[in-house]
């Protein structure tokens, strides 16, 4: 289970940042330059203080993930196990001075002169793997996926995450987050929740939001970075449409090139989505794409991620089923994510209600390690899917 975990600031322990009591608290001590402490463990983990909108936060000091509680949520799964060792502290660089967060991105925001063909974003052109492995467009989904928590699950989750909460959440978590010293917030769109009664004011919010990228002629073209959960993918009078759910009549297009690369990059999470019963499965897009003069979105890349209907990304199958019967069995875990990475040499999830915390793995190779029982310290659970599934490592109370 991941818990929430008070802190010592300056003498206060607080256990709900947001209270108006904590956020006075919050301020002294950050003016005073003092660090909070995680009490997750004795003696305390030092944390630093940031902002996230109006409100102040506590977060976890660069490199100290391994030093709290595995139940804590500032934890986080070893470097061995999730594709975020791989990119942190090189292309996801925490500053405690100033509580931001700078990302160094393997694509851009802008484009000058005539618009190249569009590449889906985990192809080979357009993955960068050198240069301190920048993020690519579907890390950056993964990144903001993890740090909204949505990879974190126990059974009080269950029925409490629909879009509202996935788009606040979002929001939150691109706060304080630069891209070339510019808020990350300004160019990430995530369609809010659609009400009827609210559609004006909800079309103008999307207006406004949209403006940086609207095309203009002469002058250099402006992305932004769209995430949302797709109803259909669907032709169009040029090229293809994806329909958005919380977005009815504007739909972000793809020419017919992207498309045919798309259907070829994606093949297995397009068939995920559309073998599922409806509801199921969610299909995930995260776009760059600019404005046209007439107020339409035009994709310039594109990646996509599945999720089950709780918003807990899964890769095949067998990772599904796997989530599927931790949840049903009442289970705490931390999905894993692949970010530049692949999804094959990693684990699927950890379990955080067993003392230590368990990776589970799905065909983990034989003799991949002297110890095949253990990795980066954790006990291994391993599915070998051409047998039957072993029972789930059994919870310890805590």
């Amino acid at each position: 289970m991941t818990m929430q975990t008070p802190f010592e600031v300056n003498g206060n322990v607080v256990d709900d940042v947001h209270t108006l009591e904590a956020q006075q608290i919050l301020g002294e001590a950050k003016t005073a330059r003092l660090r909070p402490l995680c009490l997750c463990q004795s003696p305390g983990v030092q944390m630093y203080i940031a902002a996230a909108g109006h409100d102040l936060i506590v977060k976890r000091m660069p490199g100290t993930a391994a030093a709290h509680d595995h139940r804590c949520r500032s934890w986080l799964p070893p470097d061995e196990l999730s594709g975020y060792g791989a990119v942190a502290e090189r292309s996801i660089v925490d500053n405690p001075v100033d509580g931001t967060t700078a990302l160094r991105l393997g694509f851009s925001l802008s484009k000058s002169g005539n618009r190249a063909a569009p590449e889906p974003s985990d192809s080979p052109s357009s993955t960068v793997q050198s240069d301190g492995n920048k993020l690519t467009l579907r890390a950056v989904l993964h990144y903001l996926w993890d740090e909204a928590e949505l990879t974190t699950w126990h059974p009080g989750f269950a029925g409490r995450r629909p879009w509202a909460v996935v788009h606040r959440r979002l929001r939150s978590a691109a706060d304080g987050k630069l891209v070339r010293k510019n808020p990350l917030a300004a160019s990430l769109f995530v369609p809010e929740p659609f009400s009827a009664d609210r559609k004006t004011e909800i079309e103008q919010r999307r207006i406004k939001a949209w403006a940086p990228a609207r095309r203009q002629p002469g002058k250099t073209t402006k992305f932004l970075i769209g995430v949302g959960d797709i109803k259909a993918i669907e032709p169009a009078s040029h090229g293809f449409k994806m329909q958005v759910r919380h977005q009815p009549g504007h739909p972000w297009f793809l020419d017919e090139d992207l498309y045919r690369k798309l259907t070829k990059r994606f093949a297995t999470e397009l068939e995920l989505w559309q073998m599922a019963d409806p509801g199921e499965v969610r299909l995930v897009a995260v776009a760059t794409f600019s404005v046209s003069r007439a107020g339409y979105a035009n994709v310039e890349q594109l990646s996509l991620m599945t999720t089950d209907h709780n918003w807990l990304p899964f890769t095949s199958d067998a990772d599904r089923t796997l989530i599927a019967t931790a949840i049903e069995e009442e289970r705490c875990f931390r999905k894993v994510l692949s970010y530049n990475g692949s999804a094959t040499a990693l684990a699927s999830l950890v379990f955080t209600d067993t003392t230590p915390a368990i990776a589970a793995f799905i065909d983990r190779p034989a003799g991949e390690t002297d110890d095949d029982s253990s990795i980066a310290g954790l006990p291994v659970w391993n599915w070998r899917t051409d047998e039957d599934m072993p029972d789930l490592p059994s919870p310890l109370s805590w």
